[in-house]
């Protein structure tokens, strides 16, 4: 890596190649583009990422955007209800070689966030923000059935909602994601009382975090308490909250999206 070169987070590198930023981090992971940390975050040099430049960019599959354009049916798919037609759009990605972050992260959120967005100004109805979730968590549980990640298994991850927060579609998006690169997935799912979670913590194997799955309407105050608790608990077990929240305990690791919570994941295994 050329020191004097221009440095470019790895959101820049992906816009500059046309592809997902979970494929520029597999370059990473995988020793194919060189990056180093720079406060806790992978740079790479624009030289490096020049020298790339004869990597081949599939039509569709392994991270091209070309594999977003499929978000725009598969939304059409969660409004219509239809999970038969949902999954066959899911899983043309997946016979297009994408992986299941790449599906997750550039077909299905994307279309979350559209119905969030479209519910949110009151365009559509409870009931079919309701639906739509439910035709995801049906697609999530399918995707269990997919050949797992071979070679050891890199530690389990236990995840769960905070008290009285009931949104458990995250969650499970989030224990999908992390069973795709090799982890074992915890989940407790919505509304877990914070005894429950520290228990679950104590009797599970290899643990190496607690994921705590929140959304922007979860109360800041029952954040903080459950990881203090959790802390006054098991004081060296890693937790991990999704989201930015003020107040929290020093040691608490606050992240923002899925890869960046692969990241630290990647970090506390040592993969």
């Amino acid at each position: 890596m050329t020191e004097t070169s221009e440095m470019l987070t790895l959101t820049e590198a992906a816009e500059r190649l046309d592809l997902h930023y979970m494929t520029v981090y597999k370059y990473v992971r995988s020793g194919k583009l060189p990056a180093k940390k720079s406060g806790g975050s992978w740079e790479v040099s624009a030289g490096d990422l020049d020298a790339m430049s004869e990597l081949e960019r599939a039509p569709s599959g392994r991270g091209h955007r070309s594999l977003g354009s499929k978000s725009d049916s598969f939304l059409q798919a969660l409004l219509a209800g239809d999970t038969a037609g949902a999954w066959l759009i899911v899983q043309g990605g997946f016979d297009g070689g994408a992986t299941v972050e790449e599906v997750i992260c550039e077909v299905i959120l994307p279309a979350l966030r559209s119905i969030g967005d479209e519910w949110a100004n009151g365009r559509l109805e409870v009931y079919e923000e309701h639906r739509a979730s439910g035709v995801v968590s049906s697609l999530l549980g399918r995707m269990q059935g997919l050949p797992q990640r071979r070679g050891r298994k890199l530690g389990s991850v236990l995840i769960a909602c905070p008290p009285l927060e009931t949104h458990a579609l995250p969650a499970a998006i989030c224990a999908e994601l992390v069973r795709s690169w090799g982890y074992d997935p915890v989940n407790l799912g919505a509304d877990s009382p914070v005894d429950t979670i520290i228990q679950a913590a104590q009797y599970t194997d290899e643990l190496l975090a607690i994921v705590l799955s929140t959304v922007s309407s979860t109360s800041c105050k029952l954040v903080v308490e459950t990881v203090e608790a959790i802390q006054a608990s098991i004081p060296e077990m890693p937790v991990i909250v999704g989201g930015n929240w003020p107040g929290l305990p020093v040691n608490a690791i606050s992240i923002e999206g899925f890869p960046a919570l692969l990241s630290h994941l990647e970090q506390l295994s040592g993969s």
